[in-house]
């Protein structure tokens, strides 16, 4: 097994089926309606079909196997735990996000016995930021929408285009032909003008940020193609051809789309929400976020260890509303728009412990192998990508509650087993050649 519980080779369709998942999950995930489940259940079936030969020797998982399905699973049982405790009153569909993270550890024997490609990995990455661009072309210059949306919501939309444009960044570093390098770069700005066209503003800062990191990353050494692996027989291109390409391009992205009204628009509104707020008028998209903020904050407070749970806050909710402490805006949404305060306030401390660990895990499963510099180990693609995303959900969950939307649990449980998976497997194995 690579980096897992059975010595055994996985059988090939096996493999198929995991490759078809890593590539189909970030392809689609924008372009048709729940487009990433169709990778997720060929992950799920491919776990289902590895099962046995992992369970049969759960002893020799390796540590950080056992850390990144504990995680997941703790973070499965805080679904519960937000629950309303009257079972009776319970639905069926109350147990989906719970039903995400069961699936997730389904599909994890799979991804312990193979790893998918990283080439066809990275390729369905960019190619799902061209589909998003066509989607959110569509809808804002011929359907005339004011927001790109997909079939999720505009924020959503544009912060996993975001992650397909991030990860396509990595596409072109890594890029070993020229059409596939500009078919890259292309994505960069195919992802970026999607989230763009959605209005999503939290995903623009931490896009910025994410490009920048990649970039230093690349001229310190630490990125494959940085300076390291320029200086050596690496068959990547040095990294200041590549840098500049990509943020040229992207820079020439960002300016062109930023002429566009409505993007002009959603920063002005941004600076007369916050003077809205000021003067205590919370009926805006950022004065409606910081009185959830204020609220989640404070019903935390109040049942600091497991929280007010999804019913008991909506309850306390409306009784802040009648007594006149919070406005009556926070009524309209189920969630506190800050991932770390919406658990705070539904699951408590317990809550907060269990998101650190789901984002913690990931990161240090990544940044191990990053410490080590291998310029030309394919896996330091798959940290990079990795790490990414754990960053890149981390920006979007201070202005989202990501996790309370079907994609936002889906694309980040299983494309995490996905790059987790191309780490953890043995040198003496990898590459997709």
């Amino acid at each position: 097994m690579t980096g897992s519980a059975a010595d055994e080779p996985p059988p090939s369709w096996v493999h198929r089926l995991v490759a078809a998942g890593a590539f189909l999950l970030p392809a689609l995930s924008l372009a048709i309606p729940s487009g990433y489940s169709w990778g997720a259940l060929c992950l799920v079936f491919a776990g289902l079909l590895a099962a046995g030969p992992v369970l049969r020797r759960p002893g020799g998982w390796t540590a950080p196997w056992r850390w990144l399905l504990g995680s997941i699973a703790a973070m499965g049982l805080v679904w519960l735990l937000r629950l309303d405790l009257q079972w009776h009153a319970l639905r069926a569909g109350d147990f989906d996000r719970f039903a995400k993270y069961l699936l997730a550890l389904m599909a994890a024997p799979a991804l312990m016995r193979t790893a998918p490609p990283l080439t066809w990995t990275l390729r369905g990455c960019w190619v799902g930021a061209w589909l998003a661009a066509a989607v959110a072309g569509w809808q804002v210059h011929a359907l005339g929408l004011d927001r790109a949306h997909g079939d999720t919501n505009a924020i959503q939309f544009g912060n996993v285009a975001v992650l397909l444009a991030l990860w396509s960044a990595l596409a072109a570093w890594r890029a070993r032909t020229r059409w596939e390098r500009w078919a890259a770069i292309g994505a960069v700005l195919a992802g970026s003008y999607a989230s763009l066209l959605s209005g999503a503003r939290g995903g623009w800062w931490v896009l910025a940020a994410l490009l920048i990191l990649l970039a230093l990353a690349a001229w310190r050494g630490y990125l494959p193609g940085g300076r390291a692996a320029a200086s050596s027989s690496s068959p990547h291109r040095g990294p200041i051809g590549t840098v500049a390409t990509v943020f040229a391009l992207a820079i020439g992205g960002l300016i062109w789309v930023a002429n566009d009204s409505s993007l002009n628009q959603r920063l002005e509104a941004l600076q007369r929400d916050l003077q809205l707020y000021r003067q205590g008028d919370a009926e805006t998209s950022v004065g409606h976020r910081l009185a959830h903020w204020r609220l989640a904050w404070h019903m935390g407070l109040e049942r600091p260890g497991l929280g007010w749970s999804e019913a008991g806050y909506e309850q306390r909710k409306r009784e802040w509303v009648e007594a006149g402490q919070a406005p009556a805006v926070v009524l309209r949404f189920g969630h506190a728009h800050h991932e770390w305060l919406d658990l705070w306030a539904k699951a408590g401390a317990v809550g907060v412990l269990a998101l650190a660990l789901f984002y913690g895990v990931p990161a240090v499963i990544h940044c191990r192998h990053l410490r080590r510099r291998h310029p030309s180990d394919d896996r330091s693609w798959a940290a990079w990508a990795g790490l990414m995303l754990v960053l890149g959900y981390l920006g979007f969950g201070m202005t989202q509650a990501m996790f309370a939307h079907n994609s936002g649990n889906l694309v980040y449980l299983f494309m995490n087993l996905v790059w987790a998976s191309m780490v953890l497997r043995p040198a003496a194995v990898e590459g997709d050649r």
